[in-house]
This record gives C-alpha cells, structure tokens and sequence, in this order.
C-alpha cells in the first residue's frame, strides 16, 4: 500500500465524516501506459462496487501526482498476475489480443458512455490485424454518440463495404437523416431493399422510411411509389395510407387524397393527421363548414398540429364562429414556446368574441415581445374604442 493511498484515504474520510459521508471504497489502479492494462483493473473495480450498490452511492475518479519530481518509473514493465486466465486477460498465452475479452470490455465501456476509449479498443483490435465488418460499425456507433457525424458515416460505408448487412445499411440512413440528407438516405434505403433475406416486415419499414425520405426531397412519385409497395406487406397500414393522402393533395389529387383519409381512419379512427388531412380535403371543396369540424377532431386528439390548428384559425373566421379556435389555440399557446403570431391571433378572436379584457392582455403581451408589431398596435387601439364606457363618450 503507497504513502499516497494511505495519505488520500485518511484525509478524505477525516474530512468526509463531518459531513456524514462514507468512503465506501478507494481502490488505486496502475498509471501503466497501455490503457488495455488498467481496464481490467477498472472492470475488476466495477464488478465489486456493483455489489454493494445502492441509491445513495455515487462514484468518483480521481487522479493525483506529488508536487515535487519523484524518479521515472518504467512504463513499459507489466506484471503478470499468474492467477489470470486467457479469459479474461488482454493477452493470450500466445501474446496476441484476446479479441472476445477485449470486445466484452469496450462493449461495457460503451454502454458506460466512456465511447472514445472504446473507440480505442476497436481500433486496436483492427491496428492488431483482425478486420472485421463489426468492428468499423462499432467504431461508427462511438464516432455517432461523440457527435463526430461525418466520420461515423466513413465508418458505416467501410461496415458496409465489408458485410453489406441490414442493420449496417439502416444505421447509415438513419445518420443521413438525422443530417438532412433525405435524397442520400432514400438511395441507401431503396440499396437495402436488394439484399437477400428480408423479412416481411423489414421490407415494409424500408419502404415506409424511403417514401418518408423521397416526401421530404419533393419527390412525390418516388415517394407514391414506395408508400404503395409497403402497403403490399401491411394493406391496413394506417400511416401509410394517410402519407398517400397527403402526397395527393400536395398533387391536387383530391378524390384519391380523400379516400386515402378515410381508409387511414377506417383502419385507425385516432389518427389525426388523416382527419387533419380530411379537413383539407373539405377546404379544397369549398366546405367550410366539414373543414372546421375536422380540425376541431384531429386537434382534440393531437393538439401540437401547427396547420391544423393555422386553418382551423381561418375557417373561424370565415364562419365567424370564434368559439372553438380560440379555446384550441390558447391551450396550444399554454404548452408551445411563447409565439408573438399566435398570441396576436388569440386576440384577435377574443375580440370578436367580445371579450375585451381577455383580448387587451393579450395583445398587450403580444406587444411586449414584438412592440412593433402592426397588427397588435391597430387592435389594441380598437380594443380601447370598444372598452370606452358612456360616462368617457
């Protein structure tokens, strides 16, 4: 036992009883330069404090050095433990990487979060000689959770390039879409779908992930394409069916939208983006009336639906029944992120509806955060004129 363990263990637990708190364990792990070396010490650590886990215990790591120089310690000498097997040792008894006890360990590393000596781990399992698909992809994983995203996708190509598997290619379009990069992400997608052995069921999430991408590039009749191909492997896919509607209406198909609406609601009558769509449907018709009801169901079901709730603002309005849109609005107005837009409508239909204390608040609050706001300043003045008493005329 080193001067500087008994030193740190006697300090701490004198200062850290007038706190009541316990050392439950210090445990001094080697400063050997192969990070290899010390992860066994670590993993050895771990286990044993697993144990005696508890909600009340945190753990800490704690590096020291003395103040003054002491004499240079060799780095490179490793004592070897002869109770140590090759199971769990980073060395076999032919001095090459024991791969599985190494894979083991930068798989708990990962799952710690300590991802960049992981990282290490795999890189040096490839440095070692043994290339494995496996190990770019994990590599692409640890470069992924650091946020280097351009080089997780060079490592999930190399995966790919290696083992052009399924799980590689869905890990790679899903990094390009979390990037925007939804024309790359559909070409990935549209790739996967050529391998061999897919289930079901993967056949109709790729086609449903490469519609959604090819929607969101604008590209309509690829999109149509694939929502129509997933439909072969789920035909009451409700989801689906309402992407069909929405592709439809984007292309003024509006009888073929509206049947897509109802057979998405057929399958599924809590889907609120198809009566969402419906409403859309009935605006395009000139029902006015239909549409304001729609909205009003699919906002009861989902109120965080912007449009929905844009439209059901101006068919308000057109009906002049204020009502409805003004109680959906100030809820969503409760739980979204203050919007000077949205307030400055909920004023405006609690004017209409008379309510004039309500709607000066608001405007005024609509003021504060955009004091030139136009259309507030107008209202506000004709909010005045209207709370005149006869006394002040």
């Amino acid at each position: 036992m080193s001067e500087i363990f008994v030193k740190i263990s006697e300090s701490l637990k004198k200062q850290l009883q007038q706190d009541s708190i316990e050392i439950v364990g210090i445990v001094p792990i080697s400063t050997h330069s192969d990070p290899m070396v010390r992860m066994k010490t670590i993993e050895d650590v771990l286990q044993d404090f697993d144990q005696n886990n508890s909600d009340n215990t945190q753990r800490f790591i704690l590096q020291v050095k003395r103040m003054t120089p002491e004499p240079a310690q060799n780095q490179n000498q490793i004592e070897k433990n002869p109770k140590t097997s090759d199971s769990d040792s980073i060395y076999n008894q032919q001095g090459k990487l024991n791969v599985p006890y190494l894979l083991q360990n930068a798989k708990l590393l990962f799952d710690a979060g300590d991802y960049p000596l992981a990282r290490t781990i795999y890189n040096a399992i490839l440095s070692s000689g043994d290339v494995s698909a496996n190990y770019h992809f994990q590599i692409g994983c640890c470069l992924e959770a650091e946020g280097q995203l351009n080089e997780a996708r060079l490592s999930y190509e190399e995966s790919i390039a290696f083992s052009p598997t399924y799980e590689y290619h869905q890990r790679l379009a899903s990094l390009l879409i979390r990037t925007n990069q939804d024309l790359e992400a559909a070409e990935i997608l549209e790739r996967t779908l050529h391998l061999k052995g897919l289930s079901g069921e993967q056949k109709f999430d790729l086609h449903k992930s490469c519609g959604n991408c090819w929607t969101r590039a604008n590209q309509l009749e690829a999109a149509e394409r694939n929502y129509k191909k997933a439909l072969d492997f789920r035909p009451h896919a409700d989801e689906i069916r309402s992407n069909l509607g929405v592709i439809y209406l984007q292309s003024n198909r509006i009888q073929e939208s509206r049947r897509h609406f109802q057979d998405a609601i057929a399958s599924n009558p809590r889907n609120h983006q198809a009566l969402a769509g419906l409403g859309s449907c009935a605006l395009r018709d000139g029902d006015k009336k239909g549409a304001h009801d729609y909205f009003c169901q699919s906002l009861q079901i989902e109120l965080k639906n912007p449009s929905a709730l844009f439209y059901l603002v101006k068919c308000a309005y057109e009906l002049k029944s204020y009502a409805t849109a003004a109680n959906f609005l100030k809820e969503y107005i409760q739980t979204a992120p203050m919007n000077t837009n949205l307030l400055y409508s909920l004023a405006g239909l609690q004017f209409h509806l008379g309510r004039m204390e309500e709607a000066k608040a608001t405007t005024v609050k609509t003021l504060e955060l955009q004091p030139s706001h136009a259309g507030a300043q107008e209202l506000l003045g004709m909010i005045g004129k209207y709370s005149v008493t006869p006394a002040e005329k």
